[in-house]
């Protein structure tokens, strides 16, 4: 079996019962690291329920990213005016940044959007974004490279998640693995990560499950300073001596939010 990333050959590392009933097998890169079940059947059935009932950490991920995604988002793009999460489940995380002065969007076709209604991808007035989101998506993906192209084709600068493979224990004990819902696929290196980057054209940072591509040149002091101060929510560009200047005051869409929802509410009724 050839790598889905580099197109190198992979050899057998271990077996799962995948969703407790279908013995699959795991292949592991002999160049880049990235390990991928054999031929994926069982998708259909794994996903008939969108969220899993082992994901007890949904709520506990999306605080984490409410510190973490604000900071990297003034540090790295003070530009930035309009953004998507991709995938972005029931919509928590994009009411939440919107909360926070982030125009943000929700995309997700396969999940209910309960918590960001009337702000989802059909909703902006375009389909380009200064930059993406995309938590716990990269394991998903039975074509890895197609689907990050088409996740590219919203924006040049992605922000996402996903763990990468532990060099310090059995990787077939690991709960990343999640055999048991069958919906997680493709397991990363920092190795494979770059070489997706490359392949297009951007730019790969890291910062713990955290990961970036971007056509930007950044820094590795850029990247600490942001998790570093993550309560401070400054910008770093220009020179770091006058950090104050750098600082991005941002209005809650919140009112406004609800504004327009009452306006669409009492429209939908004429």
């Amino acid at each position: 079996m050839k790598c889905k990333i580099c197109n190198n050959e992979t050899q057998y590392i271990f077996q799962k019962n995948i969703l407790l009933k279908y013995p699959v097998k795991y292949f592991r890169c002999g160049n880049c690291g990235f390990i991928q079940t054999e031929e994926v059947f069982w998708l259909k059935e794994a996903y008939e329920s969108a969220i899993t009932s082992l994901d007890i950490g949904i709520l506990n991920r999306n605080k984490y990213l409410l510190q973490e995604i604000p900071v990297f988002i003034d540090t790295f793009f003070p530009d930035g005016k309009i953004f998507l999460d991709y995938a972005g489940g029931y919509g928590l995380f994009t009411r939440s940044m919107r909360d926070l002065g982030y125009n943000f969007f929700n995309q997700d076709p396969y999940c209910e959007n309960l918590f960001a209604k009337y702000f989802g991808f059909e909703d902006a007035d375009t389909d380009k974004f200064d930059v993406i989101t995309a938590f716990e998506v990269f394991e998903h993906l039975d074509n890895p490279l197609h689907e990050i192209e088409e996740i590219l084709k919203y924006g040049d600068n992605l922000i996402f998640s996903t763990d990468i493979i532990p060099e310090d224990s059995s990787v077939e004990d690991w709960i990343y693995i999640a055999h048991e819902t069958g919906q997680h696929i493709a397991f990363y290196t920092e190795k494979s990560l770059r070489i997706i980057a490359e392949k297009f054209g951007k730019n790969y940072y890291r910062k713990d499950n955290l990961h970036i591509f971007t056509p930007k040149n950044l820094t590795g002091e850029q990247i600490d300073f942001a998790i570093h101060n993550v309560r401070t929510k400054k910008n770093i560009f220009g020179k770091i001596k006058d950090i104050e200047a750098y600082n991005i005051q941002r209005e809650s869409y919140q009112h406004r939010d609800y504004l327009k929802i009452k306006e669409i509410l009492r429209n939908n009724v004429k």
